[in-house]
């Protein structure tokens, strides 16, 4: 990123169809949100960064040049490689973080017939590692390595928490857990005794679809489980796509889903990836990107209102038609039935442990889980049988395990 500052953007990140087909699912999504292109050949490529397709090729045969010598002698290259090693690779070389691994390259004679897909990059702040020093409780430590009372911290204004880098996907799951031990004891120094626990459910009103859920509860409506359905079915519409793709803007956000129109302009603000996600599909069908990140009935339970009919000719749905799909669809995904747990899987809900703190409580689940598989091995395992199931097979090996320990421990 720092060697993006020294040079003129735009940065394009060029994948040819050996690396392409390795993030297939990456590449269709972010074809979907309209960041990245394909080009049907090297000449169109060319075209689009303003080069010639000759400069193209001179340019990826000498990356196919290098790679064959870094794979011949890894250690023997000029220039240090990140993070550590020698490498040959010249443009990267010289910033003192030469590229070590190559993959899926091609030479340069391939491009012209080649199949890119091609993104704009540019540097942005991911996460910012460094900050203040804080307490297992969120509070904030001062150079002598005190506390400094009534001073919390959460999130990326805290450094260390992480070590030198954060893992993957952890710097959100350090602004939830921490930010809620900072508001914990926060509370607990303002209040003292007088704190009062609270359930995150109430204060954010209860989750989706809560209130719905808790008056059909209250009050079932005449006809059972299908009368809620049916009524929302009533009320549905059938829609052609041009009917559909006049409503693309934010006031006014129609797509669809599985022959299914949804109006999402007033969820457009509740989406958690964000307005643009979807206003990227508005009046068009979203089917295939919508499948690839999210579950068959997430619409069903966030957003059920949404659905408003189906598309077709124009002709009223039979009743309860639009409110069934998503039920049906999740059926359908799962083979037309709902999955079941498989033979021998171990029930991990124990009301027993509810009272336990989470380093007791996942060392009880773990001692009760080995336990199990032992006793069921001794008495619960048949005579000598073939089949595929894998389940004996593990337990023995915890029965293994179990003895290999108690004999060790016996002759300590």
């Amino acid at each position: 990123t720092g060697e993006m500052w020294k040079n003129k953007a735009p940065f394009r990140l060029c994948l040819n169809s050996l690396a392409a087909k390795e993030i297939h699912w990456h590449c269709e999504h972010y074809k979907g949100r309209g960041v990245m292109r394909k080009f049907d050949s090297g000449a169109d490529l060319a075209k689009e960064i303003g080069c010639s397709l000759q400069k193209l090729e001179e340019v990826v045969e000498a990356h196919y040049q290098v790679s064959l010598k870094q794979d011949k002698d890894p250690d023997g290259g000029p220039f240090p490689a990140y993070p550590n090693g020698k490498s040959w690779d010249e443009p990267s070389g010289k910033t003192g973080c030469g590229k070590k691994f190559f993959h899926n390259c091609i030479q340069g004679k391939q491009v012209a017939t080649e199949v890119w897909h091609v993104a704009i990059v540019t540097p942005v702040i991911h996460y910012c590692m460094g900050g203040l020093e804080i307490s297992v409780k969120s509070e904030v430590v001062d150079k002598a390595g005190k506390v400094i009372k009534g001073l919390y911290a959460a999130g990326e204004v805290a450094g260390g928490v992480h070590g030198n880098n954060r893992l993957g996907g952890s710097s959100l799951l350090d602004c939830v857990a921490f930010g809620r031990v900072a508001g914990r004891n926060c509370a607990e120094y303002m209040l003292g005794k007088d704190v009062q626990p609270t359930d995150l459910w109430k204060l954010a009103g209860g989750a989706p679809g809560t209130e719905a859920k808790e008056e059909k509860k209250a009050a079932p409506a005449q006809g059972g489980a299908a009368a809620a359905p049916a009524a929302a079915g009533a009320s549905a519409g059938t829609y052609t796509m041009a009917e559909v793709q006049k409503h693309t803007t934010k006031d006014d956000c129609w797509v669809v889903l599985h022959g299914q129109v949804l109006d999402v302009t007033s969820f457009l603000k509740d989406h958690p990836g964000g307005e643009l996600a979807i206003l990227t599909f508005a009046g068009k069908d979203a089917s295939a990107e919508f499948d690839m990140i999210h579950p068959p009935d997430v619409v069903q339970k966030y957003a059920p209102d949404a659905v408003i009919g189906v598309v077709g000719n124009g002709s009223a749905p039979a009743a309860g038609a639009v409110a069934a799909a998503p039920a049906q669809q999740s059926i359908a995904t799962a083979g037309g039935k709902q999955p079941e747990a498989p033979k021998g899987a171990l029930d991990l809900v124990d009301a027993d442990a509810e009272g336990l703190c989470g380093c007791i409580k996942s060392v009880w689940f773990m001692v009760r889980a080995f336990m199990m598989q032992i006793f069921r091995t001794i008495f619960f395992t048949g005579n000598i049988k073939f089949t595929n199931d894998r389940i004996g097979f593990t337990r023995s090996a915890f029965f293994f395990v179990f003895f290999f320990v108690v004999d060790a421990v016996g002759d300590f």
